[in-house]
């Protein structure tokens, strides 16, 4: 009979899937791994809101959590979906210890986190924790600021398949196809297009034979063709 993995071995799985916990030192890795809890949260939970003291860092086991930014007109709009083997609430352990965005599960989720104690722990040992968190958080505004370039200069096509790419990317290709659970309306919020837009450029990404559309998810059976389409100068 197959033994069924234990927590921290479901938490290692899980963030070997992630490109900046990969390229730790092992010893960093097993120590954030020992530290690991797991809590089942269910759709609609609120992680942490914008201020909150900075209480950890979180990761998502299964299923997904939206982060939203608050403008200054009070409206909070939706940056990114973040998938399993994701790592985030780590930039307010650089920027004073406050949260600065918001995060809240969009499905029923089980959630990764780290106590702060525990990573205060890990840092006297490993004083050089702070550097990698810093470089964690710099690849994140790296990221931030492709996709503002994207929105001011790429075609509407090309923005939406670059954002499939990269989720198709982190929720982990099998057999070249994946499935996301992400509606198309949330697209829209997230790249900054209508929802009407997004339905016909995603109708004719599926008439060739790019994605498949479900009930509130999209299936990605080209990833390859999408990265064309979003690096083609020409889209």
């Amino acid at each position: 009979m197959k033994t069924a993995p234990s927590p921290h071995g479901r938490v290692a799985a899980a963030f070997a899937r992630n490109g900046w916990f990969a390229r730790r030192p092992a010893e960093l890795q097993r120590r954030l791994i020992g530290h690991a809890q797991i809590s089942a949260v269910e759709a609609g939970r609120w992680l942490y809101d914008k201020g909150d003291e900075a209480r950890g860092l979180y990761g998502v086991l299964s299923g997904s959590v939206t982060t939203y930014i608050a403008l200054d007109n009070g409206e909070d709009v939706p940056i990114n979906i973040s998938g399993p083997g994701s790592i985030f609430g780590y930039a307010a352990q650089v920027l004073g210890g406050f949260r600065v965005t918001t995060t809240v599960a969009r499905e029923r989720s089980e959630i990764i986190f780290i106590p702060q104690y525990a990573l205060g722990a890990i840092a006297r040992d490993l004083p050089s924790l702070w550097l990698h968190f810093a470089e964690l958080a710099t690849e994140q505004l790296t990221w931030a600021a492709r996709t503002i370039a994207e929105q001011a200069r790429l075609s509407p096509a090309a923005r939406l398949a670059s954002r499939l790419h990269t989720y198709a990317i982190q929720w982990g290709m099998t057999d070249g196809i994946v499935t996301l659970p992400i509606r198309q309306d949330e697209l829209a919020d997230l790249t900054g297009l209508s929802r009407k837009t997004v339905n016909g450029i995603l109708k004719r990404f599926e008439k060739d034979g790019l994605v498949a559309l479900g009930y509130r998810e999209i299936e990605i059976r080209d990833e390859r063709g999408l990265r064309r389409i979003a690096t083609d100068k020409a889209e």
